[in-house]
């Protein structure tokens, strides 16, 4: 018999997480591309050089209104709680998978808050330091600099913390990507991961 599935993104959920993540992923490897020679091949995921010099501050509007759109959608749902402060304490023995001694999370654990958190500050720093490149004209040289420096680390950490993303929702803790290609997960993935949101769920 085959386990039962509960929804847990709807489907614009689903589409505004992909689009930040692949408006994302193009604004990571062409940024790469252009401050390193050896990565310029990455420019053809943009159709080559030129255009990706064009491209690459019109996909940064595009991921600038999908982290607008999500900030908007999951703003109330990542707030700390008592709860989630106690998960942190535990982020140990979640990391070992001793899930005993893990406080039991809601629909999002700690975790995927401080990580929603994290890519919101990041985000606003890529919209300030990338507004003041796109239009350099407009401000001083020393400025730009700065601005420089700026999108350069939120780039670098970005790209960190993306790569921690994917290996969370893939090979770290299998079943969860699923749940953001067809919108649901198992019954007992959400039991073992989001005790509390899968009593709710699950409550007659």
């Amino acid at each position: 018999m085959a386990e039962r599935l509960l929804t847990r993104f709807t489907f614009f959920e689903r589409i505004l997480h992909w689009v930040v993540g692949v408006t994302f992923v193009l604004l990571l490897a062409t940024g790469l591309a252009f401050a390193y020679p050896a990565l310029f091949w990455l420019t053809a995921l943009l159709g080559g050089g030129p255009s990706a010099r064009v491209l690459h501050p019109w996909v940064g509007v595009l991921f600038t209104a999908g982290m607008a759109a999500m900030i908007v959608v999951w703003f109330r749902d990542m707030f700390l709680s008592d709860s989630d402060r106690r998960w942190l304490r535990a982020v140990r023995a979640y990391a070992t998978r001793d899930s005993a001694n893990v406080p039991p999370a809601g629909k999002y654990n700690a975790g995927q808050k401080m990580f929603f958190w994290v890519q919101g500050v990041l985000a606003v720093v890529f919209v300030a330091s990338g507004v003041a490149l796109w239009f350099p004209a407009a401000f001083g040289a020393s400025f730009l600099q700065w601005m420089r420096l700026a999108h350069y680390l939120a780039t670098l950490g970005g790209g960190l913390f993306l790569i921690v993303h994917v290996y969370l929702g893939t090979v770290a803790y299998p079943g969860t990507a699923r749940a953001m290609i067809d919108g649901t997960v198992t019954e007992r993935w959400a039991r073992h991961h989001h005790p509390r949101w899968h009593e709710e769920q699950t409550r007659p």
